[in-house]
């Protein structure tokens, strides 16, 4: 099983037994299924047989929105860069040389310009603890936070302190 397909399947163990049968089982078990789960599960399946599955990306627009839009593409990208061949060297990244996404460690290096004493481990017990904001990104599992939430959490420490 392939690492994007696995991530599915830990979202929705569900659909495991599914992923082998015929289509035409799939489409008779597929009625107790949320569009949301077919979705993920045509995916998986394209994923696994990519020459025999088709996945229309049309499924994406019509039944996913926020995070699972999200998780859907980051999957998408993983397998392209990840699973198949067709990727020789990927060099390609939303976030590289961007000005726009900061790193943890960005993040606290800002912190720090602003006069913030918030080292990168402070921050990473507070996000376990649910009390720093929640990045706007992950790729590869590496947390980004954009512009505009840095400098706002920025603004809101300094509040904080001037009390």
């Amino acid at each position: 099983m392939k690492n994007t397909t696995q991530k599915i399947i830990n979202q929705f163990p569900q659909l495991k037994p599914l992923l082998d049968e015929s289509n035409k089982e799939v489409l008779k078990t597929s009625s107790t299924l949320s569009e949301l789960e077919k979705t993920f599960l045509q995916l998986a399946r394209f994923f696994e047989k990519p020459n025999e599955e088709a996945f229309s990306l049309q499924l994406l627009y019509q039944h996913l929105e926020d995070e699972w839009l999200e998780f859907a593409l980051q999957l998408i990208a993983e397998f392209f860069k990840n699973e198949t061949h067709l990727i020789k060297n990927p060099n390609f990244s939303i976030i590289k040389d961007s000005q726009d996404y900061y790193t943890q460690s960005d993040f606290a290096r800002y912190l720090e310009d602003k006069g913030i004493h918030f080292p990168q481990n402070k921050i990473a017990v507070y996000r376990k603890r649910g009390k720093f904001p929640k990045e706007d990104l992950v790729v590869a599992g590496t947390p980004y936070w954009s512009k505009y939430t840095v400098e706002s959490f920025a603004k809101h420490l300094l509040e904080q302190q001037k009390k």
